[in-house]
């Protein structure tokens, strides 16, 4: 019987689209924890959106301007990816709130962070998350937040 809360792990969305790629191993072992109960997983409105954006260039191979102009008419396929793809997965997660913009300002001048990872580092201090699923190396100059895998 396990004992005690699992742990608390945000997901960046280098995971998910690892995921739902199915390249890496790493990835789909730790999705499928959040599903079993072992993690409780995290994203935020800048990974929600990532992941949407980047599963549409994936899955389509269209450039960004013409995925907006499908978008903008309503591509049912667009639509159909979204929702059989992408919604059940980001439905395993806790969305976070975004934290204060001064929080986001700091994190990007202590770490060197680019704006997405610095709101990522800061939602992740302002709720008290201290572990990160990413492949994104940058989020290992953060001290306190440990990277996995």
């Amino acid at each position: 019987m396990r004992m005690g809360a699992p742990p608390r792990v945000f997901f960046d969305s280098s995971i998910l689209l690892a995921f739902l790629a199915g390249e890496d191993p790493r990835a789909y072992g730790l999705v499928e924890a959040v599903e079993d109960g072992e993690i409780r997983g995290y994203v935020n409105g800048v990974v929600v959106s990532e992941v949407m954006h980047g599963y549409l260039r994936l899955a389509t191979g269209l450039s960004s301007r013409r995925i907006r102009q499908l978008l903008a008419r309503r591509d049912e396929r667009l639509v159909a990816l979204l929702r059989e793809d992408v919604e059940p997965l980001l439905g395993l997660f806790e969305v976070l709130p975004a934290p204060p913009p001064r929080e986001v300002f700091e994190a990007a001048a202590a770490y060197g962070l680019m704006p997405s990872d610095a709101v990522i580092v800061a939602t992740c201090r302002v709720h008290g998350v201290n572990v990160i699923a990413s492949l994104d190396s940058d989020f290992r100059r953060v001290p306190w937040l440990r990277v996995i895998p």
